[in-house]
């Protein structure tokens, strides 16, 4: 069903937790995904602006306010695709899985032939500190933040089970799979850009602000080849928020339907011409805006809340599986299984690395990428989530538990629904 992770906890722990439990794990997933499909468009209109600034470096002078308005185009595109586009998402989805493959290959040939090498022992075995930790695995703990946020959203195909066939079989699959090719491609896209660097001092001092881009014009000393092998990245990062705004609203409306969320009844709403909870699309988008407001006044204050996305998003994953480990399993039948199934030793043991891992990636989301710590570069996003998540307690202990329908939790009713086979 559409409720990804706030369904599953229901559906697991102990009947004298579930309603808080659930409603929590719900509140959460809808902050990071905001926060996650915000930070895509962000990235797409930042690096927009970037190529204004590769192709007129003397005559463009680059400002917060741009960069803001080019944020919100991004996002704008998103919503209307969203509302008034739906029939041609597949298409558009399809075209951007093609560009995502094809924009990969041509820039590992592009890169492996053109750019000047640097030698495997710099790739493989040199560490850099730069970051003014004293301790080299710290510094690399606080460095993963940039490899875990590609792994984001994963859950998406869940959040959208309700119009998917099979989706028992199919949820799974996309979900295992785009790990998988992305977490590949990834890795070799790492390595050759690793192989392509050339000067790290030149990467960071790039007027651009992308290091990414930089290399391009490195490797190519064309600014056209960089602006075309770099418009794969921002149409990649563009199609990204498509994705997610559809992802997040219909977790918004599934979270209104089971009466969560404050004006529960108005956004519940279906749009009986179009097909589409507008009104979810509609607050899902005007939230994203409104963090572009953050940026104009603060960046450091936009990037915290940014930065939000990896804790928020991680904290929804890790209870659906804390749940499963230490209650779900207990009770579950065979048949309460979908179409996957591991072995228990080998389930059980999958668990716990995913608990372990999301702990210690929740810690170090927490620690600032450099030191000594100023103001400027504080990680603020512990601050941003206890925020959201105490705004999300007074709701829900004052208004929402006395309102909230928690989830269906009948397994084998549940898995006719996903397959068809109820109307």
């Amino acid at each position: 069903m559409n409720l990804g992770q706030y369904h599953w906890v229901a559906a697991l722990c102990p009947p004298s937790t579930r309603s808080a439990a659930s409603w929590a794990t719900g509140w959460i997933s809808v902050g990071g995904q905001i926060v996650l499909t915000a930070s895509a468009a962000f990235a797409a209109g930042l690096q927009i602006q970037a190529l204004i600034i590769l192709n007129h470096p003397d005559s463009y002078v680059p400002t917060r306010w741009q960069g803001m308005l080019l944020y919100w185009a991004v996002l704008a595109y998103a919503g209307m695709l969203n509302v008034w586009g739906m029939r041609t998402m597949p298409h558009v989805n399809l075209l951007a899985g093609v560009l995502h493959v094809v924009g990969f290959i041509a820039i590992v040939i592009t890169l492996g032939v053109m750019a000047p090498k640097n030698t495997s022992s710099f790739v493989f075995t040199d560490f850099v500190n730069s970051s003014g930790w004293k301790s080299d695995g710290v510094s690399w703990l606080v460095g993963m933040q940039s490899a875990v946020y590609p792994f984001l959203g994963y859950d998406a195909a869940c959040h959208l089970a309700e119009e998917l066939p099979h989706a028992s079989r199919n949820v799974p699959l996309a979900m295992v799979g785009s790990v998988v090719v992305n977490g590949v491609m990834g890795f070799v896209y790492c390595i050759i850009l690793l192989y392509s660097t050339g000067s790290l001092e030149t990467l960071l001092a790039t007027p651009t602000g992308f290091p990414f881009v930089q290399i391009f014009l490195d490797a190519t000393k064309s600014q056209a080849g960089a602006t075309v092998m770099s418009l794969v990245s921002i149409l990649i990062a563009t199609a990204a928020t498509v994705a997610g705004v559809t992802s997040t609203s219909r977790t918004f409306w599934a979270f209104a339907r089971d009466k969560a969320t404050p004006a529960h009844e108005y956004f519940s709403h279906v749009n009986p011409k179009l097909q589409v909870p507008v009104r979810a699309v509609g607050l899902v988008m005007i939230l994203q805006v409104l963090l572009g407001l953050i940026y104009l006044g603060n960046a450091t204050a936009f990037n915290a809340v940014l930065s939000m996305a990896i804790i928020g998003l991680y904290l929804s994953y890790f209870l659906p599986i804390f749940y499963m480990t230490f209650f779900g399993r207990r009770k579950l039948r065979r048949e309460d299984y979908g179409s996957f199934t591991m072995p228990r030793a080998v389930g059980v043991a999958a668990s716990v690395i995913a608990m372990v891992w999301m702990i210690v990636v929740i810690i170090f989301s927490t620690f600032p990428l450099g030191m000594p710590v100023t103001p400027q570069n504080m990680n603020y996003s512990s601050v941003v989530l206890a925020g959201w998540a105490l705004f999300g307690a007074v709701y829900y202990y004052t208004v929402g538990k006395h309102k909230f329908q928690v989830p269906l939790t009948d397994l084998s009713v549940i898995d006719e629904v996903m397959d068809g086979s109820v109307n």
